[in-house]
C-alpha cells in the first residue's frame, strides 16, 4: 500500500510539474460605439512555432460563456502571441458596458475571460505541447489610453485624471463633463461611455493642446437635480455645480504646472448643458468651451454671463433626444451680443461608414471634425484661446 501511494504521488507530482500556468491579458479600446475587448495577449515561457497556431487553436469565452471569435493571430515575438478578437458596432459580446434603461445609465460588465487550448501546438525546438498541457489564467484587463488615467475623489465627486510628465513648463487643463448615462460611483464609465476622456490623451490631441492635463469628473447621479429626456424626467440628488467648481479649482491649485490662462471645459448632452452652468457659475475661470448637443437651452441671463468666453457649439439636426434649437438659439443670441462663438451643425451622425443615433454629434467633436469658416478645426481653435 505504501509503495502504491508513493508511486501515485510520484505520477501526480510529475504531471503537475509538467503542467504549466500561462497568464494572459485582455485588451480593450474605447470606440465611438463604446468600449470593447479587442485582443488577448498570451505570454509563454517557451518559444512557440507560429506555423502551428491558427484561429481554431484556442477557444475564448466571456464571463457569460459566450464565444468570442478569433479573427487573426499575430506574434510580438515567439514568446508573446496576440489573439485578435472580432469587435465592432454590432458585436455585443465584445462590450465592456451595458445599458440599464431603468437606471438610465451605462453599467460595467465584469470581464473574466476563459481561454481553452483546443489543439496541440509545437515549440520552436520541435517539442509538442498537448492541448491539456497548459492552464490559462486571465491576469488583467488593459484598456487603451484608459490606463493613462488615475482615480481620485473630492467634494463628493469621483474623477479620473491624466497628468503629463513634468517638464518645467505650464500646460493647459481640459475638463470633460459626461452625459446622463455615465454617472454613478464606478469612476470609470465617464471615460468609457464615449471617447470624451480618452480623445484628449491621444497623441494628436496632446500635440494640438500642448500636452494638457485632462480631468473627467463623475456625478453620483446626474449633474442637476431634475431634468427631462424627451418626456422622461430624470431625478438626481442635487445641483452639483458648486461641488464641481470647487473640484476644478482645488485640482488646479494642487497641480501648479497647470496654466491658469488655458483652462478649457466641454461636455455633451447633460454635460453640455452642465458646461453652460459651470461657465455661468465661474465665468472668469475658463479660456474656452466646447459644447455638444446641450440638454437644455440656457436662459438669456445665462448667455449674457458667458458671452466673454469663446464657445464652439455642435449639434445634429436629426437629434431626437434633445432639440437642435438648444444650440441654434444659443448661437444666434451669443452672436447677436458680440460673443466669440462658432456653431457646426450636422444632419446626422455617420463615422467611418457607421451610422449612429443622431444624438451622438459629440462623436464629431471628439474626432476634431468640426471646422469653421477659416478652415480651423475645433481642437486647434480651442487650443488657441487664452484667458489673459
Amino acid at each position: 500500500m505504501k509503495i502504491r501511494n508513493y508511486l501515485l504521488a510520484f505520477v501526480l507530482g510529475s504531471t503537475l510539474a509538467f503542467a504549466k500556468d500561462i497568464n494572459f491579458d485582455v485588451v480593450g479600446e474605447v470606440f465611438d460605439y463604446g468600449p470593447q475587448t479587442t485582443k488577448i495577449i498570451l505570454k509563454f515561457d517557451e518559444q512557440i512555432n507560429p506555423k502551428t497556431l491558427d484561429t481554431q487553436t484556442f477557444k475564448v469565452l466571456t464571463q457569460d460563456l459566450k464565444d468570442r471569435n478569433i479573427t487573426t493571430i499575430d506574434f510580438i515575438d515567439h514568446n508573446n502571441v496576440i489573439l485578435n478578437l472580432e469587435h465592432g458596432q454590432n458585436i455585443k459580446d465584445a462590450n465592456l458596458l451595458y445599458w440599464d434603461d431603468q437606471k438610465f445609465s451605462n453599467v460595467v460588465i465584469p470581464t473574466n475571460y476563459t481561454l481553452i487550448q483546443t489543439k496541440d501546438m509545437t515549440l520552436e525546438n520541435g517539442k509538442t505541447i498537448k492541448k491539456d498541457t497548459y492552464k490559462y489564467y486571465m491576469k488583467s484587463l488593459k484598456i487603451k489610453d484608459v490606463d493613462k488615467f488615475t482615480a481620485g475623489e473630492m467634494y463628493g465627486l469621483k474623477y479620473r485624471d491624466f497628468k503629463p510628465q513634468k517638464d518645467g513648463n505650464k500646460h493647459p487643463l481640459i475638463i470633460w463633463l459626461h452625459g446622463a448615462g455615465e454617472g454613478g460611483d464606478s469612476n470609470i464609465t465617464q471615460i468609457l461611455g464615449n471617447r470624451g476622456g480618452v480623445a484628449f490623451v491621444e497623441e494628436d490631441a496632446q500635440k494640438i493642446f500642448d500636452t494638457p492635463y485632462v480631468l473627467a469628473p463623475q456625478t453620483p447621479t446626474f449633474w442637476m437635480k431634475s431634468f427631462f429626456v424627451g418626456k422622461r424626467e430624470l431625478v438626481g440628488e442635487k445641483d452639483y455645480t458648486p461641488d464641481l467648481v470647487n473640484l476644478i479649482k482645488t485640482y488646479i491649485r494642487e497641480n501648479p504646472e497647470i496654466d491658469r490662462n488655458r483652462i478649457y471645459i466641454g461636455g455633451c448632452s447633460m454635460g453640455g448643458y452642465q458646461t453652460f452652468k459651470t461657465l455661468v457659475y465661474a465665468p472668469d475661470l475658463f479660456a474656452a468651451a466646447f459644447i455638444t448637443c446641450p440638454a437644455y437651452m440656457p436662459s438669456t441671463e445665462e448667455l449674457n454671463t458667458v458671452k466673454d468666453t469663446p464657445i464652439w457649439l455642435v449639434h445634429a439636426s436629426d437629434d431626437t433626444t434633445v432639440p437642435v434649437s438648444n444650440s441654434r438659439e444659443s448661437f444666434k443670441y451669443l452672436k447677436s451680443i458680440g460673443a466669440d462663438v462658432v456653431y457646426t451643425e450636422y444632419k446626422d451622425v455617420v463615422i467611418d461608414g457607421n451610422k449612429y443615433d443622431p444624438h451622438g454629434s459629440y462623436f464629431y467633436t471628439l474626432h476634431n471634425s468640426p471646422i469653421n469658416d477659416n478652415g480651423i478645426n475645433i481642437f486647434q481653435w480651442i487650443a488657441s484661446k487664452k484667458r489673459y
